[in-house]
């Protein structure tokens, strides 16, 4: 009993944890929690989600995480997260392309991420802004998390060029509006990095 009070099973937290979860549920300060992950870590049961960030995620070997527990680990990790470039275009019909990797765009600096499906990219803060103003985020999301626009993601990409995007014949155009795709792109034009 004594052992179980002292380092907990893993199977009694959610797949996807945090430190803090952890310490919630371990009697006396947060080394001891601290001293658990570091165990779990090194016996290779559990993975960071990224660098200096303590958010989790249970190792199952034959049992990859799903697309929401993925995106469940990104939104704990960087709030900011939004699906960017081709995988917006899929996930809202868009193109007949699907994407190999999630693409997604976060506020923070840090964009290492130990999900080895997800390319993440950094936005500058004023990107933020300029969704709202325009109105750049769909009103579907996908299992919680933010995406852009399809006329958004077409913006972004272009302007930042650092996500996959399917072929041009694999995008469906006519679903594209042209007003909403050149007001999109005026308005990232001023946070375009130089190339």
């Amino acid at each position: 009993m004594q052992q179980d009070v002292m380092f907990p099973s893993l199977d009694s937290l959610p797949k996807i944890f945090s430190l803090s979860d952890l310490k919630q549920r371990l009697p006396g300060d947060g080394e001891h929690a601290l001293d658990v992950t570091l165990r779990w870590l090194e016996a290779g049961v559990i993975r960071q989600v990224a660098p200096e960030r303590p958010v989790f995620y249970r190792v199952i070997l034959g049992q990859p995480l799903s697309e929401a527990e993925v995106l469940q680990a990104l939104m704990r990790t960087f709030p900011s997260v939004v699906i960017v470039g081709g995988s917006a275009l899929w996930r809202q019909g868009v193109s007949t392309q699907q994407d190999s990797t999630l693409e997604c765009a976060v506020a923070e600096p840090v964009t290492d991420c130990n999900l080895n499906q997800v390319g993440l990219h950094s936005r500058p803060a004023g990107w933020w802004s300029v969704m709202r103003q325009v109105g750049g985020l769909s009103a579907e999301g996908r299992h919680g998390a933010t995406m852009l626009s399809p006329e958004m993601a077409v913006a972004d990409a272009a302007a930042f060029r650092d996500v996959w995007m399917p072929d041009r014949d694999g995008i469906d155009w006519a679903r594209l509006s042209t007003a909403r795709l050149c007001s999109a792109t005026e308005a990232l034009l001023p946070l375009r990095p130089a190339h």
